[in-house]
C-alpha cells in the first residue's frame, strides 16, 4: 500500500504542510503491518544549534496523555480489586464539586459531564508562571469555579481537562499510588516505552526537542518552552514521549492495552457525539463509517505551549500514525496543517472500506 509513488506523494505533501505550519520541526511515522515503515522529518529540534528532529527525541505530548490515563482507569476497573466502577458518581470522592452526585466516572472519561473548560484562563496562568507545578486539588478547584456547559451531565459533549484532573485524583485515592507510579507500572514499562514518562515538572531528557510558542506575547513573539512545566495539564496532558514510543503505544492501544474485552468494547461504544461520523469514547477520539457503524480510526491530538502531537490507530488495517512537531503558531493548531496536507493521501489507505455492519467496535 505504501508503494514508491505514494511515498513520493507523501514527501511532497509533507513539504507543503510543514511550510504552512510555521513549525521549526516535525517528524511523522506511518506503520502498516507487513509493510516497511514510512518515517520522515523536516526542520530542526533546536533553532539555535540546528540539531535535526529525530525519532528518539523526547518532547511534551499534551492530551495524548488522556489515552493513557483513561487506560489506567479501565484497567483498574476491570481488575475488580479496587472500589471503583464506570457508574460510580463523583460525590464519592469530590462531594463539593458542582453536580458531583450526577456525574459518573464514565462521563468524565468521555467528556459528557458538562464540566467547563478553563481555556484561555488556563493559558494565562501558564504565561504568568510557566515553571509552576500547581497541586492537583488547585487545578480541580479552578475547574469547579469555571462555568458549566449548558447541558445536564451525560447529555452533551464539552472537552475539558478538569474531567481528567478528577480522574487522576480518583485513581490516586482508590489505588493509593501516585499517578506517575501508576503510569510507569501499567503503561510505559510493560509496553516498552522507555523514553516516556509522566512529567508534571515538564522535564525532558536528551536527545530532546525544543518547543517554540506564540501563546504568551507578553513573554515574546516566539518563546522556547523546553524548560516550562506541564503542571497546568497534570492528568490531562503531562506526558513526555518520542515518535517510537508513540508507535508502541498506538499498537498497544489498538490491541486493548491490558483492558478487559468488555471494557474495551465500552471504550468505543460509550461515546459522546461530536459531529456526524465523529465521537469521543472513554479516552479517545473516534471516527466511524456512518453507514456500517464500523470504527475507522481511534485518535487523539495533544498540545502544550510550543508543541503539537498526534496519534492514530486504524483498526481496519492495524496501521499506526504518529506525528510530533515543535511549534504552535500561537493557536495550537500548527500540527493540524501538516495532517491536513497528508490526510487525502493517507486516509483511503489506512481507514479501509467497510461494507458490512460491525458487531464489535471494528468488525
Amino acid at each position: 500500500m505504501l508503494d514508491t509513488a505514494l511515498r513520493a506523494e507523501l514527501e511532497a505533501a509533507l513539504d507543503e504542510g510543514f511550510a504552512a505550519s510555521g513549525m521549526p520541526g516535525v517528524i511523522i511515522g506511518v506503520w502498516i503491518p507487513g509493510e516497511d515503515e514510512w518515517v520522515s522529518e523536516r526542520g530542526v529540534a533546536d533553532v539555535d544549534t540546528g540539531e535535526p528532529i529525530g525519532r528518539v527525541n523526547q518532547q511534551k505530548i499534551g492530551s495524548i496523555t488522556k489515552t493513557i490515563v483513561s487506560t489506567v482507569m479501565l484497567q483498574v476497573i476491570g481488575e475488580g480489586e479496587f472500589d471503583v466502577s464506570l457508574d460510580d458518581t463523583l460525590d464519592r470522592w469530590y462531594p463539593d464539586f458542582p453536580e458531583a452526585s450526577n456525574i459518573t466516572v464514565r462521563m468524565l472519561l468521555n467528556h459528557s459531564s458538562g464540566t467547563g473548560e478553563a481555556g484561555r484562563a488556563q493559558v494565562d496562568r501558564i504565561c504568568a508562571a510557566p515553571h509552576a507545578v500547581p497541586a492537583p486539588d488547585e487545578l480541580i478547584a479552578v475547574g469547579a469555579a469555571t462555568p458549566r456547559a449548558d447541558f445536564a451531565p451525560g447529555e452533551g459533549f464539552e472537552y475539558a481537562n478538569t474531567n481528567y484532573f478528577l480522574l487522576g485524583g480518583i485513581l490516586e485515592q482508590v489505588t493509593g499510588d501516585d499517578l506517575a507510579t501508576l503510569i510507569h507500572d501499567r503503561i510505559t514499562e510493560p509496553f516498552g516505552m522507555d523514553r516516556s514518562r509522566f512529567a508534571p515538572d515538564g522535564e525532558v531528557t536528551a536527545p530532546l526537542t525544543h518547543g517554540y510558542s506564540g501563546f504568551c506575547p507578553e513573554l515574546g513573539a516566539v518563546v522556547d518552552t523546553v524548560d516550562w512545566s506541564n503542571g497546568e495539564s497534570w492528568a490531562g496532558g503531562a506526558m513526555v514521549s518520542t515518535l517510537d514510543d508513540l508507535h508502541a503505544w498506538g499498537e498497544a492501544l489498538g490491541e486493548g492495552a491490558g483492558v478487559t474485552p468488555e471494557l474495551q468494547i465500552a471504550r468505543y461504544a460509550d461515546v459522546a457525539a461530536i459531529s456526524t461520523g465523529a465521537a469521543y469514547g472513554l479516552g479517545t477520539g473516534i471516527e466511524f463509517d456512518v453507514e456500517t457503524g464500523c470504527i475507522t480510526s481511534v485518535s487523539h491530538a495533544g498540545a502544550e505551549p510550543g508543541y503539537g502531537t498526534n496519534l492514530a490507530y486504524y483498526p481496519m488495517t492495524g496501521a499506526v500514525v504518529a506525528m510530533l512537531g515543535n511549534g504552535d503558531g500561537g493557536t495550537g493548531d500548527a500540527s493540524t496543517q501538516v495532517l491536513q496536507a497528508l490526510a487525502p493521501l493517507l486516509g483511503p489507505v489506512l481507514k479501509g472500506s467497510p461494507t458490512e455492519p460491525c458487531d464489535a467496535p471494528w468488525g
